[in-house]
């Protein structure tokens, strides 16, 4: 690609990476009020907190299929996952079991706590856009231009972070409660649902040769050994995925109890 193009199709990365964590932290504030509003406690906060299960099946299928069908399919699984969260909030809190356990607690399953639940499900089957999206801009980035692209991706990202729980903030202070940053939500997934299939050209990166390897459940999630992933110093990139998966976990969990 040349270097015009590489900036026309910069924008729809930046807006993908922008408005998938403002989705993801869009409820954060009133994600647990909400569960236990519909009958749920903080195991079940936990089990629908579950997010991007699904990147790693996406980032593999990107490979081979291209980049945009997948972002295509992501961006269409979390657009599917908003609506029937939307459609959670107005469904009458109907009991179906409850449960009474020393281990999980007392909690009961309702209706719309059921549809959330499968909501969250979809949308985390499916959550892979951002690493597919990063994928996508190292295959269009060259030397000259990778740190500055990848900062930006930074910048979009940290910014959806921001206003995510800002404006579930606004919105929700209304008299629709959850109603208004839900839907505001499933407008701007659409809203990236439409840029990527309008202004984001297919690229499929260039066949990686792999290196023979038995069958393990790791082909499965993409983690088959590559030449380009052999490195001088293995221990040293394991440190550096160690101390990075423990500082992406203590701010995930500091999001996630921030609205306790």
């Amino acid at each position: 690609m040349t270097t015009v193009q590489n900036r026309n199709q910069l924008f729809p990365l930046l807006l993908i990476n922008f408005i998938g964590r403002l989705g993801f932290s869009i409820v954060l504030p009133f994600l647990v009020f909400l569960v236990k509003d519909f009958g749920g406690n903080s195991v079940i906060f936990g089990i629908l907190s579950f997010q991007l299960i699904g990147a790693p099946v996406l980032g593999r299928w990107s490979d081979n299929y291209g980049r945009k069908k997948i972002l295509l399919l992501s961006n269409a699984g979390i657009l599917a996952g908003w609506i029937f969260f939307l459609v959670a909030l107005f469904l009458p809190k109907e009991n179906i079991f409850s449960v009474n356990s020393d281990l999980l607690g007392t909690f009961v399953i309702t209706l719309p706590l059921l549809v959330l639940f499968f909501a969250r499900a979809i949308d985390g089957i499916t959550g892979g856009n951002i690493s597919v999206a990063n994928a996508y801009l190292a295959d269009i980035s060259s030397e000259e231009n990778r740190s500055k692209n990848f900062g930006k991706m930074a910048i979009s990202s940290n910014l959806g972070f921001i206003v995510g729980p800002a404006l579930a903030g606004i919105l929700g202070s209304t008299i629709y409660g959850e109603i208004l940053p839900v839907l505001a939500a499933l407008i701007l997934s659409l809203v990236t649902l439409i840029v990527i299939g309008l202004a984001l050209k297919e690229f499929k990166p260039s066949d990686v040769v792999l290196v023979p390897e038995k069958r393990t459940i790791r082909k499965v999630f993409a983690q088959e050994c590559k030449e380009c992933y052999k490195v001088e110093d293995p221990p040293q990139i394991h440190g550096y995925l160690q101390a990075k998966t423990s500082c992406i976990l203590a701010y995930v969990i500091f999001f996630y109890i921030f609205g306790i």
